[in-house]
């Protein structure tokens, strides 16, 4: 009897030891939910601000492609980095690792990134550049979503994001091959269906025979069944 209230005893002792408090869950490796937190926080207060040069509408030829760049600095100094295209800046909180994405909208317009996708800021005057390569198959006018996140070290998780995303409009101009293409296109798609035409009218003629000869042969058995009654 001592025997098994002393087990339950260390049973107890063993699940309070393991359970904990809720909001001391084990996230990570020495990282409960009360740490994660506060490091968050504590992260958020050491960002500073940095400025992002953009390019708000660019333009390319269809068929083509441009390359397009975006640079995230650290305000403070001059950065030695400096985009090609960009004609506007928008302020946003850096430190640490830096990511951004350029989405379309449109399956008809592709993106490509040419860069690293995380790259570090640090101090002030510290630049991350990104660079994509743009084209599209179609000509028109797309839409582009520009996102920029600070992450917290190298993790996934997110200190500061560009919400909502930057639109960034894109001219796909049209071509004389382009236009070629398409009328090249388009006269073989019109002359297969010209072709079914003239073979259905082809068999009118014909048809309109068989049908014809069928009411003939149906009028003479009815009028052979009534002779004959």
């Amino acid at each position: 009897m001592r025997r098994s209230i002393a087990a339950c005893g260390c049973l107890l002792l063993l699940l309070t030891a393991c359970g904990g408090a809720p909001d001391e869950k084990r996230l990570g490796p020495g990282l409960s939910q009360t740490d994660l937190l506060a490091s968050i926080v504590n992260d958020r207060k050491q960002l500073f601000d940095g400025s992002l040069a953009y390019a708000p509408s660019v333009s390319v030829p269809v068929g083509g492609s441009l390359r397009y760049d975006v640079v995230l600095t650290a305000r403070g100094e001059t950065s030695r980095r400096a985009t090609r295209t960009a004609v506007q800046t928008r302020v946003f909180r850096v430190g640490g690792m830096q990511g951004a994405r350029l989405t379309p909208y449109s399956r008809q317009v592709r993106t490509v990134l040419l860069s690293e996708a995380r790259q570090p800021i640090a101090r002030p005057g510290d630049s991350a550049l990104w660079e994509w390569s743009v084209s599209a198959d179609e000509p028109g006018d797309y839409e582009l979503g520009l996102t920029v996140i600070t992450y917290q070290g190298g993790t996934k998780r997110a200190l500061e994001t560009l919400n909502p995303p930057i639109d960034v409009h894109v001219k796909v101009r049209d071509t004389w091959s382009h236009r070629f293409t398409s009328m090249r296109d388009w006269l073989f798609t019109a002359a297969g269906i010209a072709g079914a035409l003239v073979g259905i009218y082809a068999l009118r003629a014909p048809l309109a025979e068989l049908v014809r000869e069928r009411r003939e042969a149906r009028k003479r058995r009815d009028e052979s069944r009534d002779g004959y009654l």
